[in-house]
């Protein structure tokens, strides 16, 4: 008989528990820096642009409980549990957050239920803080090569970041919370049975609630975390590669074993995230770049656009359909996923920022009409590239191919300018922030292995006093 392999989710338990900051290597701590100051400014933009938010954040106001952890940009204090709610539905509500190649968005799942969790907990450094994120982030970058390698042609059923968010968060409030590593095995377990999303509510329409979906990861991990702290046993066998655990129930038990356990502590899959400079869905960035390209080099005066074809690989298919809905898009949600949309905002207005994002930005009419006459084509063979074509009424033909596009790991925005993007991000907070407090958090995430009580974050955010 051969030998009995280890148990992936035992396995992990232990490294979340155990992993220290004097662990992580410095480009690990420096990326995770990056994703705490993104999701910060992409949560906070969502305060007022994002569809879906405001109910949301409506009910858990009413709901009240103790003052605990912060709603951010709000100034006010809620339960952990409903902080982790409202704030992981707003890190990813607009399509801004990071993302990692094929692993959905990392901090939008991790930060905002560790966040909560050392809020309540109080005295939690900077570097515990950055060991945390470190744990559950690098679960949920692993778990999506597992996935990819097992399928190549990507399965389409599952919302990644919602379902796998639940175990990132779990091993992220966990660890703030100080579980050993049976209490982290017990985490796993609970978050595996509540673990759940579908691309439907994307292939559907992007109804506003779509916009919300990393809500429901980090309420459910860090209620995990909490009830295994409390002593709820919940470690079984085969949470991930079990015959009914994550992988059978999720993907038809199809996982590639190697990148679960080789390397682990010493390899960092986490390093492969990447950071959008806009709020849009990013198969559709190399088709803006392409635009840009465009708008950069030639004199384009939208109403002499006749026609605009958009060429892609085989992801930007649920970008493009239903084309109604992507061409005329009347939420965030929509607009975020189409294709159409933030090319022709490109090629109208010579860029694309939050501000296309507002209810009068979706409305632009020189930007629908112009979306009217374009049309999309799959190419197997693009892969992640895209290629814009246009026609004009003075009989040019137009060209423009972009396979790295900002944002990409090969061209990776620059830590100025995701600095930039938080200060952008942060102008639409419900209340204001005040200037000094954005530089102030700016210069806390650059040196947040010197902070001593990372609550000092979510305090300067709306503007209230530090313990």
């Amino acid at each position: 008989m051969s030998e009995r392999q280890p148990d992936i989710a035992a396995t992990f338990a232990a490294y979340a528990a155990n992993l220290t900051y004097e662990q992580l290597p410095a480009a690990v701590v420096s990326t995770l820096k990056r994703v705490v100051l993104d999701t910060l400014g992409t949560t906070l933009a969502a305060n007022h642009l994002a569809d879906g938010v405001q109910p949301l954040i409506d009910l858990i106001q009413q709901t009240g409980g103790a003052p605990e952890s912060t709603l951010l940009g709000f100034g006010r204090k809620v339960p952990a549990l409903m902080a982790a709610l409202g704030n992981g539905g707003m890190a990813q509500a607009l399509n801004y957050a990071d993302t990692a190649k094929d692993a959905g968005h990392l901090g939008p799942s991790s930060v905002p239920a560790a966040l909560a969790a050392a809020e309540q907990t109080g005295g939690v450094s900077g570097r515990e803080f950055l060991a945390s994120l470190a744990a559950g982030t690098e679960l949920m970058a692993r778990l999506s090569t597992a996935f990819r390698h097992a399928w190549g042609d990507w399965p389409v059923k599952p919302l990644r970041t919602q379902t796998w968010g639940y175990f990132n968060a779990a091993l992220c409030s966990g660890r703030v919370l100080k579980l050993n590593a049976s209490q982290m095995h017990d985490a796993l377990g609970l978050a595996l049975m509540q673990a759940s999303g579908s691309m439907q509510i994307v292939r559907g329409g992007d109804p506003p609630a779509k916009n919300i979906y990393a809500a429901f990861p980090n309420y459910g991990g860090l209620l995990s975390a909490m009830l295994a702290r409390n002593g709820l046993r919940a470690a079984c066998d085969g949470i991930f590669e079990g015959e009914a655990g994550l992988f059978q129930l999720f993907h038809d038990g199809r996982f590639w074993r190697s990148p679960l356990e080789n390397g682990l502590g010493e390899t960092f899959y986490l390093l492969g995230v990447r950071f959008k400079p806009w709020p849009t869905s990013g198969v559709t960035h190399s088709l803006i770049e392409a635009a840009l390209q465009l708008v950069a080099r030639e004199r384009l005066d939208a109403a002499d656009i006749e026609q605009v074809q958009l060429i892609g690989g085989p992801d930007i298919s649920h970008c493009s359909e239903p084309v109604e809905v992507r061409k005329k898009p009347s939420t965030t949600a929509a607009a975020g996923n189409s294709v159409f949309f933030p090319v022709a905002k490109v090629l109208a207005n010579g860029g694309i920022s939050l501000a296309d994002f507002t209810p009068e930005g979706l409305r632009q009419p020189q930007v629908l009409a112009l979306a009217q006459r374009m049309t999309y084509t799959i190419d197997a063979e693009l892969g992640s590239s895209g290629i814009v074509l246009l026609s004009t009424a003075d009989g040019r033909r137009l060209e423009s191919r972009a396979d790295t596009p900002l944002g990409d790991l090969a061209n990776p925005m620059s830590y100025e300018q995701i600095v930039a993007k938080f200060l952008d991000c942060a102008r639409y907070a419900a209340q204001p922030i005040p200037a000094e407090n954005l530089q102030r958090i700016v210069e806390l995430i650059d040196h947040l292995e010197q902070v001593p009580d990372v609550a000092a974050l979510p305090a300067l955010l709306s503007n209230l006093e530090t313990r």
